[in-house]
């Protein structure tokens, strides 16, 4: 049998969490793709599968062979696509996280744009403001808003978000309207953390080039940005965000910006993927074409 026909058969199990989902994904019987990983698994001598009635989870192995399978699937498709040059013959199946509003708001409504450019590709993407493995999850790449630390995977910066503090029109009215950092111990913060519980509450900013941290009440926390600015609709706190997040809200007269003069220093935004030796075409156009976007749409501005 074709050693990468196993190995895409195998790479599409490990991403679709079972072998009915693979079957259905590859077109073949589910048996086949069951008897394909077995072979695959007797040839290599070792477990790649965790198997139970309901899931398949890889095994450290498996885990370690679903890296070194997926860059050996791409560098075949880069090495048959080298003479092509046509954008509509890249293809394939591109699983990308980021976070929710950027996904709800930005990407998915201009998606039609990409497809427009390469039909042939489909999207899984998640968007649940959570920490994601892209190796034992099958994610192809990341978009992450935050001062990344070193680690194995590539990183490709595509600008720098600004970001501003801002308050419901109701909350402003009733609580007033803080001028400088020191009005903080009068106000409330919707507190936001990926993990819950939150060890704390605090505002971000900065005075004179200096970065100022401030703890604050909070009566509310969240772990996504839907409800993070809901809660700061709603009228519970102040929040910090995306300057173009909210940039519909400010203009409506729903959320005012406050403490400009104070504004934290502007977050990073880039995409991230693992380290493999053949960036698979899709990905490449993928990633070009989300920094375009971004750009275009006033979401992310150069890095000074």
């Amino acid at each position: 049998m074709d050693r990468i026909h196993q190995m895409q058969v195998f790479v599409q199990v490990v991403e679709s969490g079972n072998f009915t989902r693979a079957a259905e994904a590859l077109g073949l019987p589910r048996s086949t793709v069951s008897a394909t990983v077995q072979a695959l698994e007797d040839r290599l001598g070792v477990q790649l599968l965790q198997r139970t009635t309901r899931v398949v989870r890889p095994t450290q192995e498996g885990l370690q062979f679903a890296q070194t399978a997926r860059d050996l699937i791409d560098a075949v498709a880069a090495a048959e696509g080298q003479f092509r040059h046509r954008p509509e013959e890249i293809s394939g199946r591109l699983r990308i996280d980021m976070p929710s509003r950027m996904a709800r708001r930005m990407v998915i409504p201009h998606l039609a744009a990409f497809r427009a450019r390469h039909p042939a590709v489909t999207f899984e993407i998640s968007a649940t403001d959570r920490m994601v493995d892209l190796v034992s999850e099958g994610i192809d790449a990341v978009v992450r808003m935050a001062e990344l630390e070193d680690s194995e995977l590539i990183c490709r910066r595509i600008g720098e978000a600004p970001i501003l503090t801002c308050a419901s029109a109701d909350y402003i009215a009733q609580h007033g309207r803080p001028e400088r950092p020191e009005d903080l111990g009068a106000h409330l913060l919707v507190n936001y953390a990926l993990r819950m519980p939150a060890t704390s509450a605090e505002w971000e900013g900065r005075a004179a080039e200096r970065a100022i941290t401030v703890p604050m009440q909070s009566h509310l926390c969240v772990d996504n940005a839907e409800s993070y600015v809901a809660g700061a609709l709603a009228g519970h706190g102040l929040i910090q965000v995306p300057a173009h997040d909210v940039a519909g809200d400010i203009a409506a007269g729903r959320l005012v910006e406050v403490l400009a003069e104070f504004r934290p220093a502007p977050v990073p935004v880039s995409i991230l993927y693992p380290r493999r030796r053949h960036l698979a075409p899709r990905l490449r156009a993928f990633m070009d074409w989300m920094a375009e976007l971004l750009q275009a749409e006033g979401f992310v501005q150069d890095e000074g």
